[in-house]
């Protein structure tokens, strides 16, 4: 039996598997799966709000190094109290010594990012569906070194 870490089989090798610049994006259960096989599927949804994407972040975060993160002008706007969980949440985590770095598109672009994004080298390696259920609560953590 695993004693700590991720419990999640699929997601705790997609993790480990994770290299610098490498994506995970943590969507909620609205979030259509990317539509070819370059990158890790992984449903977590089990019912409405479990598991919440911030409870998926936090368990990434004590595993994974990351030295960015990319929301959407949409989440900022529509979904406020989401964002600022984002923030609450990555605020504490540093890379380096330095604060990560926050990069805001739109959503059609995050979208397109997901969707499309491993076909044209973009290193969107992990897709991973919560239940959450709220609009555009979803983001992308990009990986980082610590060293």
């Amino acid at each position: 039996m695993k004693k700590s870490g991720i419990y999640h089989a699929e997601l705790a090798k997609a993790v480990a598997k994770m290299g610098h610049g490498d994506m995970i994006l943590i969507g909620d259960v609205g979030c259509p799966f990317p539509r070819h096989d370059m990158t890790t599927c992984i449903d977590l949804a089990v019912c409405e709000g479990v598991p919440k994407v911030t409870d998926v972040m936090k368990a990434v975060l004590r595993e994974l190094v990351i030295e960015s993160y990319i929301v959407t002008d949409e989440t900022k706007a529509v979904s406020p109290q989401v964002y600022q969980e984002f923030r609450a949440i990555l605020d504490a985590e540093k890379n380096k010594g330095n604060a990560l770095v926050e990069k805001t598109i739109p959503h059609v672009e995050m979208k397109d990012l997901w969707l499309n994004g491993g076909l044209r080298g973009d290193e969107v390696k992990v897709f991973v569906r919560t239940g959450e259920r709220c609009p555009y609560c979803y983001i992308i953590l990009m990986a980082g070194v610590d060293f």
